[in-house]
């Protein structure tokens, strides 16, 4: 990938977030990052980030748990892929994410899934 891409991270653990973003590193992304677990935070870095891709944990123990992060992203920057990375979902909840507004679903376990995910919802954005 030619451009240097900013993620955000919707992630209340930080080795959660390394797991990823050395996912990334592998595949041969290029990037900066940030990581938000609240929803004030996230708003205001959908702001002055400006990112180009959100990675969301579905289960966050704070007030942008499950669905409330796609919301919000859908909300201030509906443009800008999302993708589920948790080891919460279930399928049929992944699915019903993915009608309601994300753009994929990366279980924690088959984070090797990663990479490919992201060229797919960049392709598509």
């Amino acid at each position: 990938m030619a451009r240097r891409l900013k993620i955000l991270l919707i992630e209340d653990r930080q080795t959660d977030a390394e797991l990823c973003l050395e996912e990334l590193r592998r595949a041969g992304f290029m990037f900066e990052s940030q990581r938000v677990y609240t929803r004030e935070r996230l708003e205001h870095a959908l702001d002055s980030f400006a990112p180009d891709l959100v990675l969301a944990d579905f289960s966050i123990p704070s007030d942008i748990h499950g669905v409330v992060g796609l919301q919000t992203v859908r909300q201030f920057a509906p443009h800008v892929p999302f993708i589920y990375v948790s080891g919460t979902v279930g399928e049929e909840r992944a699915r019903e994410a993915m009608k309601n507004g994300a753009t994929d679903y990366v279980p924690k376990d088959r984070l090797h899934e990663l990479g490919p995910a992201v060229e797919r919802a960049l392709r598509k954005s």
